[in-house]
């Protein structure tokens, strides 16, 4: 019975295994060329080394909102190659985050195209952060 809805149908059959092929490879590949997606618990081990930063992306309206601690609020909007804050921790293992993980990786293609070759981002980005009930800040108590 499904070969024959599968013969009747062919044509879609085949669109729906091409995009379910998409999808999976989309899922697979899903980072940036030279990131690297981070989960939440394994954070600290980057930051274990001492020579990283966590970098929140968001606008400084949302960043002000809640941020993980000790994060540094550069915008998306803010990296450039100009940028004095951001190009002193150029040798750092950097740690991208955002609300949910969008921005990051937005942030990343730049960082990489401006050199930076140690560039993570934390999968999820807030969202993930608030969800394993990690401490957050924010301006009323940083």
């Amino acid at each position: 019975m499904f070969v024959d809805f599968i013969n009747q149908n062919i044509f879609w059959f085949i669109a729906w295994a091409f995009l379910l092929n998409l999808l999976i490879l989309s899922y697979i590949r899903g980072g940036v060329a030279g990131a690297k997606q981070v989960s939440v618990l394994e954070m600290p081990t980057l930051q274990r080394g001492g020579k990283s930063i966590v970098i929140d992306v968001n606008k400084s309206d949302v960043y002000a909102n809640s941020h993980i601690p000790k994060a540094i609020n550069i915008p998306l909007e803010d990296i450039a190659e100009g940028n004095k804050e951001l190009s002193k921790h150029k040798s750092k293992t950097v740690i991208l985050t955002c609300q949910s993980g969008g921005r990051s990786q937005s942030a990343a293609k730049k960082l990489i195209a401006m050199g930076f070759e140690n560039v993570n981002i934390l999968r999820g980005g807030l969202m993930a952060w608030t969800k394993e009930n990690l401490p957050v800040s924010s301006s009323a108590n940083t």
